[in-house]
């Protein structure tokens, strides 16, 4: 899965030098930045995916029909995002995404292994591939420009306020949901 998300993010970044959106600045590789990056993503990915997936989520399940319960928690997650720097509406929208891509394994296995290895991986290359994640600077191993903020690039947001985001995302669940579908039958 890691290399998957290491493809779409090569992708995007391909896509938005090739459009003028973003410039290469420098490669920046520091293996004690990129330890404690892991470490903090790590923390992030464990303590979101329990609080929404393991405890609101299964919670909301037990009193209302899954989906509901998906959508209920993924816009609770996109809301504790709100104060994170540069967030719109727009990358509201996308990060409430994320809340049902990494919720739809978990209502089908009620296991948060995947959620939290989907999260570390999805955070992890953002930031170590040149993007803020949900708004916040970090470390990163590649360094560019950003030449216009816009919806296309996601601004200072990152790449969870871009267009790119938005249609991974929707693409995304559509595969998860269709393979959870296939394994019930």
């Amino acid at each position: 899965m890691s290399n998957f998300f290491n493809l779409i993010y090569n992708a995007q970044r391909v896509i938005l030098v090739f459009l003028n959106e973003i410039s290469f600045v420098k490669l920046n590789i520091n293996l004690y930045k990129i330890f404690i990056s892991t470490l903090l993503f790590i923390f992030v990915a464990l303590s979101e995916e329990v609080m929404f997936r393991g405890y609101i989520l299964k919670n909301l399940m037990l009193s209302f029909n899954k989906y509901i319960a998906l959508i209920v928690s993924s816009l609770l997650f996109a809301t504790i995002h709100i104060g994170n720097p540069n967030m719109t509406w727009f990358s509201f929208l996308n990060i409430a995404l994320a809340g049902v891509f990494l919720g739809l394994s978990y209502i089908y296995t009620k296991n948060l292994w995947f959620p939290i290895a989907l999260h570390l991986s999805w955070n992890l290359f953002q930031t170590l591939l040149g993007f803020k994640v949900s708004g916040q600077g970090s470390y990163s191993i590649v360094e560019f420009n950003i030449n216009e903020n816009n919806l296309l690039n996601g601004g200072d947001f990152g790449f969870e306020g871009s267009l790119l985001s938005l249609v991974f995302m929707l693409i995304a669940i559509v595969f998860i949901y269709k393979y959870y579908k296939k394994q019930e039958n």
